[in-house]
């Protein structure tokens, strides 16, 4: 006996037409979902990119605006002043020293120098020979005076951000700038690591003359991020993660750039959610080519029926065997045909 799904049979041809058909439409539904859910996605990160450079922004004016706040209340003090007015380096590294331990943070550099950038006194635990003998930004910063001034300074490889604060004394003929203080942070990977729980996760690249200043990622990652930043792109890429960048540009006192900060969002959740969707997809159209397989082998068996009975009658007729009937089973077209064919023999 011949199996109804037997090539060129009529069930044969519905249960084909039917996968295919319920293939095709699952792969254009597929194919649109991911894409949108791909363009929802990246936006997303994108505008967590955006929501870091935001947070940071926030952050490091609150920290700027602190040390600001201090170093101005410093400035105003009268033992401050009279200290300085001495001009005696011990006594004012004494005087500097003993108040900036009340009111510093661990990191913060504090420094005392001249109105020509000499450095008198260096407090916080940043080494005075690891500075110039003279500050140019100091007469940079004489501009802004008697207002603060604050930027980003590269010296030796490092990075810094620093508040300069004058102090003046009331003399007979007006004011007098004795001294300048200087106060800030060494931008190192301890500070992009706070920027980084403070943010959400999202990774911070600092650079100056396209170098590597401070990262939160590992050093092969972050120089071969550093090296594809200058290209035109929505995306960068490390050894194992693709990122969306935010880049930003540090300006010193005067304005001019001498820096870049990159902040990075990772796509990584992203593709993991495209690869659960992909899959939840993928697993659907396995399941509705079953089920519709199932069901159209139901269903088509039910039409088919009929016209196999139709077809084993004529072949009857065809070796001259005219007692042949077929069953009516239905009202319809089949059914017609059925009783036309009975009334034929």
């Amino acid at each position: 006996m011949n199996s109804p799904l037997r090539p060129h049979t009529l069930l044969w041809k519905i249960m084909l037409s039917t996968s295919v058909a319920i293939t095709l439409l699952f792969a254009m539904t597929g194919w649109i979902v991911l894409n949108s859910a791909t363009r929802a996605t990246s936006e997303s990160v994108r505008h967590e990119v955006q929501a870091s450079f935001q947070a940071y922004q926030s952050l490091w004016k609150a920290r700027a605006d602190r040390l600001a706040s201090v170093t101005s209340i410093l400035s105003a003090m009268s033992d401050v002043r009279a200290a300085f007015s001495t001009g005696d380096e011990a006594t004012i590294r004494d005087t500097a020293s003993e108040l900036w331990a009340r009111v510093s943070d661990d990191d913060a550099i504090f420094l005392v120098v001249t109105p020509r950038g000499g450095v008198i006194a260096s407090l916080g635990g940043l080494a005075r020979n690891s500075l110039p003998a003279e500050l140019p930004l100091v007469r940079e910063a004489s501009s802004h005076f008697p207002a603060q001034a604050s930027g980003f300074l590269t010296w030796s490889g490092q990075m810094y951000h620093l508040t300069i604060t004058p102090v003046y004394v009331q003399t007979t003929g007006g004011t007098a700038l004795l001294n300048v203080l200087v106060a800030g942070y060494a931008i190192n990977r301890g500070v992009a690591e706070r920027l980084k729980s403070s943010t959400g996760g999202s990774e911070f690249l600092f650079l100056s003359g396209g170098r590597v200043v401070a990262s939160t990622l590992h050093g092969p990652d972050a120089v071969l991020i550093a090296s594809q930043l200058h290209r035109s792109g929505s995306t960068v890429r490390s050894s194992a993660t693709e990122y969306a960048p935010l880049i930003t540009p540090l300006a010193a006192l005067d304005g001019a750039e001498v820096g870049q900060l990159a902040i990075l969002r990772s796509y990584e959740t992203a593709h993991r959610q495209i690869a659960t969707l992909r899959r939840d997809i993928s697993m659907m159209w396995l399941l509705s080519v079953v089920v519709g397989l199932v069901l159209t082998y139901v269903l088509a068996r039910r039409i088919v029926e009929p016209v196999e009975e139709l077809d084993r009658a004529a072949a009857e007729v065809a070796r001259r065997n005219y007692d042949c009937e077929v069953p009516v089973k239905s009202g319809d077209e089949l059914g017609r045909l059925a009783a036309t064919f009975n009334g034929m023999c």
